[in-house]
């Protein structure tokens, strides 16, 4: 069996892998979108929230009203620092899941190039061989003519 054809499983099973952690990536991304999502929508509610009391401050609050909303806007904050929190560790395995997939890609595009070379070692080597035995058969030929 001929060198390219050995390594042609390997070449399969890495481009396998690389595919595999590009499917990894795309569901990193996923879900680091989703956290970034839920971040914004936080953000925003915290902000909406903010806004609406304010107006209501105009009208005046009771202090049991001031109290109920410094304590959700306490558990808001925690709630927003937590969530960032999952966003960074999400970006984290995002970045990490972009680099493994780099290298199972340059892993794979590397096999695929030492198979290409075997392979055209190898049409080579068929080349030089089919022409030897075209020169011998037609030395052959002339040497049949001659005698």
């Amino acid at each position: 069996m001929n060198s390219s054809k050995r390594m042609q499983p390997v070449a399969e099973i890495a481009q396998q892998q690389a595919d595999a952690a590009a499917r990894s990536v795309a569901e990193c991304n996923r879900i680091y979108t989703d956290m970034r999502k839920q971040l914004d929508e936080l953000l925003a509610y915290r902000d909406d929230y903010a806004n609406g009391l304010r107006h209501k401050g105009h009208e005046g609050l009771r202090a049991n009203q001031i109290k109920d909303y410094n304590l959700f806007m306490e558990r808001l904050n925690k709630a927003i620092e937590q969530q960032q929190v999952v966003l960074n560790s999400a970006g984290s395995k995002l970045a990490a899941s972009k680099q493994l997939w780099i290298e199972k890609q340059q892993r794979a595009r590397t096999i695929d190039s030492v198979v290409s070379r075997y392979q055209q070692v190898e049409r080579s080597e068929q080349s030089r061989r089919e022409q030897r035995d075209g020169d011998e058969h037609a030395l052959r030929l002339i040497g049949r003519r001659d005698s």
